[in-house]
């Protein structure tokens, strides 16, 4: 139950505004004078809506508003003046009144003007709320590495973050793509608004349109009062969209929309609202793949890809896994306060044998857990890492590195047999096409053909492989 608080010297009017909102089924504090009015405010915190006189004797009504805007919540005033009084109204209006009601003053008036302030407050406290909520997510790790890939990732970082072009991140579960987001966000002129992510696969399909664009009061069953959208929310920060490949068709169309017109409505409004936020897009899967398929819209997929960033798995970057390792340690050991020195060579080769198939997430969760379940000075083993799955037998390399003595001599031992392995995979993957095995290996096609040559390989064969399966 919402309480408002009245304040008019005139008893008469005080009371007939009172009876109108308690017959509507609020409660109602009533003043005379704006002093005891203060004091109320400053005492408690359940006030949710001040109506107030303008001209009072002694203490005013833009007193009130001073004292309503200072509080520890701020509380929304609605202001009362006569006819001659507009110009005053104004001026209060500029200085932080929600609204203003000219005297006299009819009930539907009245509690049409408080009804809009309530929900615009109500409103205002949600996006105020997400944005706390969004500045205390602890962040246990940034964007670290130095290999040549990780360079490159974050030269396009630098590139992008200070346009508004669309951007959409490509890589495997775990390798980071939310911190690239973040990264271009907080480089960007947007930083100090706010950064919404949203997760496509974590919210069930029929609630993600609502989510997403929010809904009206009664729009649907359940929908109990207006709620905002991740698009409004977002203001105009940036809205990133995690596995965007895991959307229904519909709300692909949706989506398109939104980032062509650069506007939406709430479910079951009629309102259409402006987009100022940037988007920012991210996926594991194989777009390209899906849109043959008729799984993801071409056109929103070319929406989408105007700047596209792809990041690598933590396997294809050998000069960052200990350097990543490290870092995690003295994140963990200083949050849990723990006496470590760091890691005993054995645990270091285990770390370089693995193969991190759930990439920077898995790394970051191993370091985790040998910290909190280490009984000494220095970590000899990594906790239950080889209970985690390596890569499938197929990547036959990768199961015959575990349990070398050191990352160096299984790179020496198995140089050839990495380079056979891993391109067979991606010749696999891509059913022989050569250009596209290229793109994701990165390297050239000349080179992707004399790897074949070298090894034997047809890319015919590869496709008969793939219309067996």
């Amino acid at each position: 139950m919402k309480m408002i608080m009245v304040v008019d010297d005139e008893e008469r009017v005080a009371l007939e505004l009172s009876l109108i909102l308690e017959k509507e089924g609020y409660t109602v504090a009533r003043f005379t004078s704006a002093a005891p009015a203060i004091k109320t405010i400053e005492a408690i915190r359940n006030i949710d809506l001040i109506i107030t006189d303008i001209r009072m004797p002694g203490m005013d009504g833009t007193e009130i508003l001073s004292a309503a805007q200072n509080s520890r919540r701020p509380i929304p005033v609605i202001v009362c003046t006569g006819y001659g009084d507009i110009e005053t109204a104004v001026n209060v209006m500029r200085s932080g009144a929600s609204d203003f009601l000219c005297k006299p003053i009819s009930s539907k008036e009245l509690l049409v003007r408080v009804k809009k302030v309530l929900e615009n407050s109500k409103l205002a406290d949600e996006v105020s709320t997400l944005r706390k909520r969004l500045e205390s997510v602890e962040s246990p790790y940034s964007i670290i590495g130095k290999s040549k890939k990780m360079n490159e990732v974050y030269e396009l970082i630098s590139a992008v973050a200070h346009t508004d072009a669309t951007v959409i991140v490509r890589g495997e579960t775990g390798t980071g793509k939310e911190l690239v987001a973040k990264a271009i966000h907080d480089s960007s002129h947007r930083m100090s608004e706010p950064f919404v992510a949203i997760s496509c696969t974590a919210i069930q399909h029929t609630l993600l349109e609502s989510s997403l664009f929010g809904h009206e009061r009664g729009a649907f069953t359940g929908a109990h009062a207006t709620q905002i959208g991740k698009m409004e929310a977002a203001g105009s920060g940036t809205v990133f969209l995690d596995e965007i490949g895991d959307t229904s068709v519909d709300i692909q169309s949706k989506l398109l929309r939104v980032l062509q017109e650069r506007e939406f409505e709430r479910i079951g409004g009629s309102r259409m609202m402006k987009l100022n936020a940037r988007v920012i897009a991210a996926t594991n899967k194989d777009l390209e793949r899906a849109v043959r398929e008729g799984e993801f819209r071409e056109d929103l997929y070319y929406r989408l890809n105007v700047v596209e960033i792809r990041l690598p798995p933590l396997r294809e970057r050998e000069d960052d896994v200990l350097h990543l390792a490290e870092h995690f340690l003295n994140h963990y050991k200083k949050r849990y306060q723990r006496d470590i020195e760091g890691f005993a060579p054995s645990a270091i080769d285990q770390i370089l044998d693995h193969s991190w198939p759930g990439n920077v997430r898995e790394l970051k969760n191993a370091v985790e857990r040998t910290v909190l379940t280490n009984p000494r000075r220095w970590i000899d083993k990594v906790a239950r890492l080889d209970q985690t799955p390596h890569a499938r037998e197929e990547d036959g390399f990768f199961g015959k590195m575990v349990g070398r003595k050191s990352y160096t001599e299984a790179r020496e031992a198995y140089a050839e047999e990495l380079e056979k392995a891993y391109l067979t995979h991606y010749l696999k993957l891509e059913c022989g096409q050569i250009n596209r095995v290229a793109d994701l290996m990165g390297i050239s096609t000349r080179t992707v053909a004399r790897q074949m040559e070298k090894f034997g390989l047809n890319k015919v064969s590869f496709k008969e492989k793939r219309s067996e399966e």
